[in-house]
């Protein structure tokens, strides 16, 4: 199995969402699910039907999260070049072409923020970026075309 590399951060995240799911969100809707049983004939019962339905996400879920945290490489902050593009980084980069600055926060396959907007890692951005330095451009393809950036400052809060 490949190995997915986040921080230490993103990978309490993702424990915590899993510990949610399995302690609050599937009891929830186990119980949603009996109490629609109750209501007699599932044929007709769309309480039934939906309880049923969020059961079979929430479980997929759950699934993709063990998957991601068995398959995690958590990198230390010693591990991180602080020069350079890592996971955790907020990097500021202006656009060359539209000429406009952004400002981001690059993560591993699967993490959030709320303080950052984030760029994952295996994304065809966080791909270009990853290890290289203030002042070096990259280019990459997106959506939109071909887009090229100058990263401007790298920071670690």
């Amino acid at each position: 199995m490949a190995r997915v590399q986040m921080t230490q951060r993103g990978f309490e995240q993702l424990r915590n969402k899993l510990k949610h799911f399995k302690e609050v969100e599937l009891p929830r809707l186990e119980k949603a699910l009996g109490d629609a049983r109750e209501l007699g004939d599932l044929s007709e019962n769309s309480e039934f039907e939906t309880a049923r339905q969020e059961i079979w996400v929430v479980e997929s879920q759950i699934g993709e999260l063990e998957k991601a945290l068995s398959s995690a490489e958590i990198i230390k902050a010693d591990q991180i070049m602080r020069d350079r593009v890592d996971l955790g980084a907020v990097v500021e980069a202006i656009d060359l072409d539209k000429k406009f600055k952004d400002l981001f926060m690059l993560v591993g396959e699967g993490e959030t923020r709320t303080d950052y907007d984030t760029v994952s890692s295996s994304s065809p951005l966080g791909q270009a970026i990853l290890g290289r330095k203030i002042g070096e451009t990259v280019e990459f393809d997106a959506p939109r075309g071909k887009i090229r950036y100058k990263i401007t400052k790298i920071e670690y809060p």
